[in-house]
């Protein structure tokens, strides 16, 4: 079976948790890795303070997830990522010669001066890879399976792309996840939690879930309708056991709500 590749976004900034700003990265994000049959596993988001990103970094740097963190590298006070990054390393800062020259690069062709803030963001944590920046040539860097953007989503996105293209080109699939599902009325979510239980326990190869809606502040069986699915990452999908899994998962799935005494009103499948 092909190796899952586990990705996790960290977005960084106070004017996402005060809502000042809407997030923008997520969705972009989704997006970007949808089109390359990948999925996200989490989502972090985390304000600008040195130890909070220094806890949360030193924790997902000694997993083997593929991080992508957004925002925090720049010059200004509260832009703590690049310090956060080499405490959780153990390293120090220093200048990247080539995120230097890059930056030198970018101010002259811009008629910009070349100002002690600006080289700043050339400061990496040691042995750190630069990340080109198309928009205004000030690079990211990249260390350990980790991947620093600036907080600006135009900037993030060919950012991303590259890294995806150039890091993990043979993970791309035709999509990310599979999900059949059926839904369903007149079934309480309660009485078919432990068939989904048991169902999980047959069919290990993929996963089972329930999402419930209630049409009125009254609930009863007619105010409530399930989604009732079953979902499993796509990239293995071809695979024959896998298959095999799927179809009987669904088969079993219909059987024990129709026993239960559920009216199956539509089923779908879709990939993503």
């Amino acid at each position: 079976m092909k190796e899952t590749l586990e990705i996790g976004l960290l977005i960084i900034g106070d004017e996402i948790l005060s809502g000042k700003r809407n997030d923008k990265h997520f969705s972009q994000s989704k997006e970007i890795l949808h089109e390359k049959g990948l999925i996200i596993d989490w989502v972090f988001y985390v304000r600008d303070n040195l130890s909070d990103l220094e806890k949360f970094l030193r924790m997902t740097l000694k997993s083997n997830a593929t991080v992508f963190s957004f925002g925090g590298i720049g010059s200004t006070p509260d832009d703590l990522t690049r310090q956060a990054c080499a405490n959780a390393l153990g390293v120090q800062l220093e200048p990247n010669e080539e995120a230097i020259d890059l930056i030198k690069k970018s101010c002259e062709s811009r008629g910009m001066d070349i100002t002690s803030a600006r080289l700043e963001m050339g400061n990496f944590p040691e042995n750190s890879d630069i990340i080109p920046n198309e928009v205004n040539g000030f690079p990211g860097f990249s260390m350990k399976r980790h991947f620093f953007f600036p907080g600006f989503p135009n900037m993030a996105k060919p950012m991303m792309q590259w890294v995806l293209e150039e890091k993990y080109s043979g993970y791309f699939s035709d999509c990310g996840e599979i999900e059949f599902y059926f839904k369903v009325s007149n079934l309480f979510e309660s009485s078919i939690s432990d068939s989904l239980k048991s169902l999980e326990k047959i069919y290990s190869l993929v996963s089972f879930y329930s999402l419930p809606s209630i049409s009125r502040e009254k609930i009863d069986k007619e105010s409530i309708s399930l989604e009732l699915g079953i979902k499993y990452r796509g990239e293995n999908f071809k695979m024959h056991d896998v298959q095999a899994c799927f179809e009987g998962a669904k088969r079993d799935l219909r059987q024990e709500i129709k026993k239960l005494g559920g009216v199956i009103l539509e089923e779908s499948i879709e990939k993503r």
